[in-house]
């Protein structure tokens, strides 16, 4: 059991902050994916359509979260990643961290337009 709080963090590809969801480190993360799709669809304007995640969001249930709100889930797993990092095809891998959020675990959207 994990103690405290987690940052569940959505950014665009050049790491900007589309959303933003703070829950106990008790909850899992497969859970935030719904609200963070509608918070990240809210801010772009309904245009992410791929969104990068890393391992804590895999299963059909956050998937399908995703699609919920027109994104792709695509769950990225690195043997070499670690927890709260993801992989973005222009960016590389990047914990998109700011140092106050020790412990969060993140996603990146990326726009159809």
């Amino acid at each position: 059991m994990r103690d405290g709080s987690e940052a569940h963090i959505a950014v665009d590809t050049l790491g900007h902050l589309l959303a933003l969801r703070v829950t106990t480190g008790k909850e899992q993360e497969r859970p935030q994916v719904a609200d963070l799709a509608a918070a990240v669809q809210e801010a772009t304007g309904q245009t992410v359509t791929p969104a990068y995640a890393d391992q804590g969001y895999t299963g059909a249930r956050p998937a399908a979260d995703a699609a919920t709100h027109g994104i792709t889930l695509e769950v990225v797993k690195h043997d070499g990643a670690k927890k709260g990092s993801c992989y973005c095809p222009d960016a590389g891998w990047s914990n998109a961290r700011s140092p106050g959020w020790a412990g969060s675990d993140d996603w990146r959207g990326t726009t159809s337009a």
